[in-house]
């Protein structure tokens, strides 16, 4: 038997160390906070769509990572990408279509920027008992905050309770 050259014996080494690890969201947010995660869930309401990125902590949930798209004046198609830097209403409002927030447990409550770039885009409509995939996009202007001008992406299969 030969020995594996030094940098495929390498790879091979990173993807089995990276199978333990679970799932995870990628972005230039990373090296800030844990972004893996174990499940992940879509909701449709009449007020929004999201997608939550969860783990299990004692008898409740962390929210690692949570997308909302308000559904205000937003008729929704599944495989369309909805444009999160939307903004509602008329000038001068700031209020944008998407969100991104966490909620984990231990962890002060932080505000994320607002979203320079970003879409959202389930690939199937969201009914009940359903898995839905899709992916996000966002990249929040630049500033004066710990995450401005970072990124935050990933792909996912989602369940609808």
């Amino acid at each position: 038997m030969r020995p594996l050259p030094g940098a495929l014996a390498g790879l091979l080494a990173g993807l089995l160390t990276a199978c333990g690890e679970g799932t995870r969201l990628e972005g230039s947010v990373s090296p800030l906070l844990d972004l893996r995660y174990e499940r992940a869930e879509a909701q449709g309401s009449e007020e929004e769509l999201s997608v939550r990125f969860i783990t299990p902590q004692g008898s409740g949930e962390n929210t690692i990572l949570k997308v909302t798209a308000k559904r205000e004046n937003l008729t929704f198609e599944p495989g369309k990408p909805i444009d999160l830097t939307e903004t509602m209403g008329p000038p001068p409002s700031e209020v944008q279509r998407g969100e991104v927030s966490r909620s984990v447990l231990d962890e002060p409550v932080r505000a994320f920027p607002r979203i320079a770039r970003g879409t959202l885009t389930f690939e199937k409509a969201l009914q009940p008992g359903a898995k839905v995939p899709g992916d996000f996009h966002v990249t929040f202007v630049q500033g004066t905050d710990v995450y401005s001008g970072r990124t935050l992406f990933g792909h996912f299969e989602a369940t609808v309770p």
